[in-house]
């Protein structure tokens, strides 16, 4: 199979992305205003609890990851029956992964207290946070058919089901944040509700797009599938260091949140507003490094090497034009942006000076955002996830969390702020200095050696062997 690696196909396989993220951005903008209309401490409390629930789910939302590595490679060697066989194993990892989650749901109160927020933004971050990871089964479920279709290259389905997505919670959250039409009043919790209940819809309607259409049926993934151990154990050494290097990472901005929260309720609600400000441009890089992921793993897998490098410069290319567009929106109308979240005038006029340097700051980490992101996409496609762990895990807890730590105390929110640009400087870095060399590549390629070694389901000692010494895992 040839893969297209071409500027046009490029594009086709990530606008579709980066619409879909933005969707996913979209949905935490909007609740942020629509949150923001309750008062400061809710924004605070909200900003927070989701912080702390996407650290909580981050593990686990990067170790369903490697089912688009995995579905991309088989597909790129023409292994479309193979690409079922990892669509199920994912579903697997779902459920387990549904059910830790809902097991460490009820220890979120005891980490508010411990971060020592005031309590009303406690109150609020511990119900908003208890609903989200009580209902994370629908998001696991969601991220394997998503990644499923993106490893296919079939990236619009997601970007529909986002769109449907964002419609629901709009029109979910308002109806029960506010109360109106007969709907309960929930306040701030009413903004978790919603993003559960449509997260659960479109996540069914998803799974069902898998199960009961072309889509599945070409690739055999409408059957139930069972367990293989070899196949579980290659995408979990694959996805277990995504899953670990996303946990300890949020781990280290959780910190950040935390001594940004002790600075008080207007410095927090600043930083919740700018961060989800800044998180377009983040998801923009985010899903630009989904699209050099697919097709990575999909050159990888049908052997065309010397493309993978070609892939990685054109995708960097897009993005930069995309990261310059953003660079001038958040220099150039802070006060307008600060709007959508602070519709008081006594709100906004006391968030804005706290805002207005740290979008300066988030144009500057926009310089090494775009790359670090990229390199780490193309890596993942490789199937080489190690080495990225290592080094997010290292500059996370060994720079920018002390450094963080001495910033907020001597120089305040600026000071804190300042540490994400040496953080991101450092992750684009030493990323590059893996990309640049060839070995990711060679090792990248021999990820399916085991598969193209057997014949069938399941796989002989010998071919569990050779599995376990691959250099790409």
């Amino acid at each position: 199979m040839n893969i297209d690696i071409s500027y046009r196909r490029i594009l086709a396989l990530t606008a579709p992305v980066v619409i879909t993220q933005m969707t996913h951005t979209a949905m935490g903008l909007i609740d942020a205003m629509m949150v923001g209309r309750l008062g400061v401490v809710a924004l605070a409390g909200v900003g927070l609890g989701a912080i702390i629930s996407w650290w909580l789910l981050g593990f686990f939302v990067g170790l369903l990851q490697g089912v688009n590595t995995f579905v991309a490679q088989f597909f790129g060697a023409g292994k479309k029956d193979r690409v079922g066989v990892a669509f199920w194993q994912g579903l697997y990892l779902a459920a387990g992964a549904g059910v830790v989650v809902l097991l460490v749901a009820p220890l979120s109160g005891w980490a508010f207290r411990v971060m020592g927020a005031s309590a009303e933004v406690q109150a609020i971050a511990t119900e908003y946070t208890e609903v989200r990871l009580g209902a994370a089964v629908g998001l696991m479920i969601f991220l394997v058919a998503e990644n499923y279709y993106r490893g296919l290259g079939r990236t619009e389905v997601p970007m529909f089901a986002g769109l449907i997505q964002l419609a629901l919670n709009c029109g979910l959250n308002y109806l029960l944040i506010f109360g109106v039409w007969g709907f309960p009043e929930l306040g701030a919790a009413g903004t978790a509700v919603g993003t559960v209940i449509a997260q659960f819809l479109v996540a069914l309607g998803l799974l069902a797009g898998v199960l009961a259409t072309k889509i599945g049926r070409d690739y055999g993934a409408t059957r139930p599938r069972p367990p293989e151990a070899v196949l579980l154990g290659s995408m979990l050494r694959v996805s277990l260091p995504i899953g670990v290097q996303v946990f300890m990472e949020m781990g280290g901005i959780s910190v950040f949140t935390a001594l940004v929260a002790n600075l008080g309720d207007a410095e927090m609600a600043a930083t919740n507003a700018v961060i989800h400000a800044w998180s377009v441009s983040f998801m923009l890089a985010v899903a630009l490094a989904v699209g050099c992921t697919t097709l990575v793993g999909q050159c990888l897998g049908a052997r065309q090497l010397d493309d993978v490098r070609v892939v990685v410069g054109r995708v960097m290319w897009l993005g930069y034009g995309a990261m310059a567009i953003m660079a001038v929106v958040y220099v150039g109308f802070p006060g307008w942006l600060m709007q959508l979240f602070a519709r008081e005038a006594g709100d906004l006029a006391a968030l804005l000076p706290y805002a207005r340097p740290l979008f300066l700051i988030a144009t500057l980490c926009l310089i090494f955002e775009l790359p670090f992101n990229i390199y780490s996409g193309a890596l993942r496609g490789a199937g080489d996830t190690t080495y990225p762990m290592v080094v997010n895990i290292g500059v996370a807890w060994l720079v920018f969390v002390p450094l963080v730590f001495f910033a907020t105390r001597n120089w305040g929110l600026v000071g804190a702020w300042s540490c994400f640009i040496v953080h991101v400087a450092l992750l684009a870095g030493l990323l590059a200095v893996r990309v640049r060399g060839r070995k990711w590549i060679e090792r990248g390629a021999s990820l399916l050696d085991a598969e193209r070694a057997g014949s069938g389901a399941t796989a002989s000692v010998s071919e569990m062997d050779d599995l376990r010494s691959s250099p790409a895992l």
